[in-house]
């Protein structure tokens, strides 16, 4: 098989040309778009995240959708800022639109900001600071004989939105959870109550069953951000194993049936904040989590008690590391009739 020329490469009808550096955290991707996208423009982070996805989200699905992605595909667009505390900004991108936090990508943009110059290394750590939709995110990213390593970061504060709530499901019964948001909203409930093992279960059956708990939750509680009502959106499910709090295995659930290989980041977070509301840890003590799948790991812990507006919360501290997967240039020739597409 003969190999396109750089020249033949250049003579493509494309409309679109996208460079990414690729990463995981704990096996979950993490698609940096470092150059292609047109401007994004807008006052605020929120308003970006609005004016990409009205006038740019063929070129999400690009990135995210096959051929190019596939349906658990994680992505990252570098923004400027608008806070002047930041060292860069971020909008994240996944097989449904947008999301507004991501622990898992964070881990990942800690390591790249110290590589790629973003920030200045110091040991035995570097702190970079990263405005997502959600606030600003503190990443602290070990760094010692000019390498960068493993990556904790302060996430903006979690809190409790409900506990002890119960819906019943058609072919699943009652079912008991609770809500916490960790930068985005989860329910967070245990997965026996569906007739599953977090281990063993086939995935499709997991992500059937969370999936139906979703709408169904989403469809009966309205939810509310402290500080902005455009946050206020159920993202994910994540389930436990037993009592809360007597495993440390997980497994996240999110956007349209995505299957998080990482612990989660932003769940881990809310899961560490009602961990702490229900007197089940500690402030300051480190709890492991493992993802009950790819048995990943991160580890977390509740850093302090805080006030958002006039809503209990709490700072916590997630930590995990990321690993670089590859550099990727993708095409979009303009005479492609199939230029994304989920199959599921």
């Amino acid at each position: 098989m003969s190999h396109m020329s750089y020249q033949r490469v250049g003579e493509l009808n494309c409309s679109l040309v996208v460079k990414t550096t690729e990463m995981n955290t704990g096996g979950e991707p993490v698609r940096i778009a470092v150059s292609g996208y047109p401007d994004i423009v807008g006052d605020t982070i929120l308003d970006k995240r609005r004016y990409v996805k009205e006038n740019f989200d063929h070129i999400r699905k690009l990135l995210m959708q096959e051929s190019r992605g596939h349906n658990d595909m994680y992505g990252v667009i570098p923004v400027i800022p608008d806070i002047k505390e930041a060292d860069m900004a971020v909008l994240f991108i996944h097989n449904e639109g947008y999301s507004v936090m991501c622990g898992h990508a964070t881990i990942a943009l800690g390591r790249y900001a110290v590589d790629h110059g973003i920030v200045q290394p110091v040991s035995p750590e570097t702190l970079v600071k990263i405005q997502c939709p959600c606030g600003l995110v503190t990443a602290h990213v070990q760094y010692e004989n000019g390498k960068s390593g493993s990556v904790r970061f302060e996430s903006v504060p979690s809190f409790v939105f409900a506990i002890d709530l119960t819906i019943s499901l058609d072919g699943y019964g009652e079912i008991q959870y609770d809500i916490s948001c960790g930068g985005t909203f989860y329910a967070y409930t245990d997965i026996t109550q569906f007739g599953l093992d977090i281990t063993s279960s086939p995935i499709n059956d997991i992500i059937t069953a969370a999936m139906v708990f979703k709408q169904a939750v989403a469809a009966s509680v309205k939810l509310f951000h402290p500080e902005d009502n455009e946050l206020a959106f159920l993202y994910g499910i994540n389930l436990y194993s037993g009592p809360l709090g007597s495993s440390s295995e997980t497994l996240t659930i999110f956007a349209d049936g995505q299957v998080d290989r990482s612990p989660c980041g932003s769940g881990t977070s809310g899961l560490i904040a009602l961990l702490y509301h229900k007197g089940l840890i500690k402030e300051g003590a480190e709890r492991k989590v493992v993802n009950s799948k790819t048995r990943s790991v991160f580890f977390a812990k509740v850093v302090k008690q805080v006030k958002l507006k006039d809503t209990p919360a709490v700072i916590t501290e997630v930590s995990g590391r990321a690993y670089y997967t590859g550099e990727c240039t993708f095409y979009h020739e303009q005479d492609d009739p199939q230029p994304s597409f989920l199959i599921k």
